[in-house]
């Protein structure tokens, strides 16, 4: 690693009150080009705000569990994979298949990996829970109101998403789609659990 110059420093003054402290980061030349590319293309405002963002995508994908070749999130696996090739799998179900393999995968984490034991997912309250995570995976932009659930950016097929959180909540939904653009909405019209089929 290389020191950084005087004026490459990453110095964030320290607060005690609220428990920052002060930090200094080497980087290697590599780095170095591609952070001096983000200022100059305006991607970020600067050093500083360049490694929070780092540091906060490092923490809500667990990066602290991945070792190399293998992204873990708890006890499952990541993979990344392309929207496209992902697409490519879920488009040779028909409806009602992709609709059942979604339940199922519901009902695999509500059994295998099991949310707080205290939590009660049939409750509206607390589906932000599960919308967060998608967020965070990368699925789309959840904003809940209530029983509906404003959708948007969604990088997975409806039926899929209605599938597996009509099983992890308990409810069943009606899909909305919005006059502009992608904007979707599941509306709860049950709150009696679907049966199988």
């Amino acid at each position: 690693m290389i020191d950084l110059t005087a004026e490459d420093a990453l110095d964030i003054d320290s607060t005690p009150d609220v428990g920052e402290y002060d930090l200094k980061l080497h980087l290697d030349e590599d780095l170095k080009r591609y952070m001096r590319f983000l200022e100059r293309i305006k991607h970020v405002k600067d050093k500083e705000e360049a490694a929070l963002s780092a540091l906060r995508i490092f923490k809500k994908l667990n990066m602290h569990e991945w070792m190399p070749y293998i992204y873990r999130n708890g006890s499952e696996r990541i993979l990344i994979v392309s929207q496209g090739m992902l697409n490519d799998v879920l488009s040779a179900m028909s409806e009602k298949k992709l609709y059942q393999v979604a339940r199922t995968t519901a009902l695999k984490r509500k059994v295998l990996e099991s949310f707080d034991p205290e939590l009660d997912l049939g409750d509206p309250d607390n589906w932000d829970v599960v919308l967060n995570e998608l967020e965070n995976m990368g699925w789309g932009r959840f904003i809940r109101d209530e029983t509906e659930i404003m959708i948007e950016f969604l990088g997975i097929p409806l039926t899929f998403l209605r599938g597996y959180l009509e099983m992890l909540f308990r409810v069943e939904f009606k899909c909305l789609k919005a006059r502009q653009g992608e904007l979707m909405v599941l509306s709860c019209i049950s709150t009696r659990p679907i049966p199988w089929e």
